[in-house]
């Protein structure tokens, strides 16, 4: 009873700032809040361990690799396996992209272990993010199917389909971006409110890290397997019609 008391106590009206990122500095009527100021920290730190990784690792290129060379090598060849499996001869592109996209969403969710607000909790950058995959399926589209193409669009329901794909993938990345972060949040008002068990110390120790690594892992896949999908749909050949056969009409005459 007393622990049902203090959880009813809890104070939960902070959770409504967590929906919109806060705004930090307004310049020339720009808005910056902290979820872009996250996203140039992000940024800033994948540049910097590439380069990093550019002078110690990739220089020292051995053929028995060590073991940050193996894991290095695995990660280039499992985005760009999978993007040779699926679109072929744009993997050269696509493997790069979903790369770098999955590395900006696994950093831009881990971000939030230091305290910050994730990048990916901002629509705009998941907005950025499914307009670049957009961008890809129809450019590839065209590229591989060229007036073939248009013959998708005959159907009005593509056309809707087509306009709903980064729609769709802006709300589902901002959403399982946002409701992560408010559960995470939620777990940390409850358990405020049982403190005398010490669970503050124990309990966000070990589901911090666990809750964000799963997130941040699980999310940058879907995005990175969601756009191979796509493009992969639009770079199918359409079957042709076949042209049906005249029927020859036999005219029997019965004696």
């Amino acid at each position: 009873m007393v622990i049902s008391s203090q959880l009813l106590a809890a104070d939960f009206s902070e959770l409504g700032d967590k929906v919109f990122p806060s705004d930090v500095v307004e310049i020339c009527g720009f808005r910056i809040n902290d979820s872009v100021i996250s996203g140039f920290i992000v940024v800033a730190a994948i540049l910097l361990v590439a380069l990093i990784l550019r002078l110690t690792v990739i220089r020292r290129w051995k053929t028995t690799p060590t073991p940050a060379q193996m894991f290095l090598e695995w990660l280039v060849s499992f985005f760009d396996k999978s993007a040779d499996e699926m679109t072929e001869n744009y993997s050269g592109l696509m493997g790069p992209y979903t790369f770098g996209a999955a590395a900006y969403i696994c950093c831009g969710v881990l971000i939030e272990a230091f305290g910050l607000r994730p990048a990916i909790a901002d629509i705009g950058a998941c907005f950025a993010l499914a307009l670049c995959t957009f961008l890809f399926i129809h450019t590839f589209g065209f590229m591989k199917n060229k007036v073939r193409r248009f013959t998708h669009y005959l159907n009005p329901i593509n056309i809707i389909t087509d306009i709903s794909v980064p729609v769709s993938m802006t709300f589902r990345l901002f959403g399982s971006i946002l409701s992560g972060m408010i559960i995470m949040d939620m777990i940390y008002i409850l358990i405020e409110g049982i403190w005398y068990i010490g669970l503050p110390l124990i309990l966000p120790a070990v589901l911090t890290p666990v809750f964000t690594l799963f997130h941040a892992f699980i999310q940058s896949y879907v995005f990175a397997s969601l756009t191979l999908t796509f493009v992969q749909e639009a770079i199918e050949t359409p079957p042709r019609k076949q042209k049906k056969k005249k029927k020859k009409a036999e005219a029997t005459i019965a004696a």
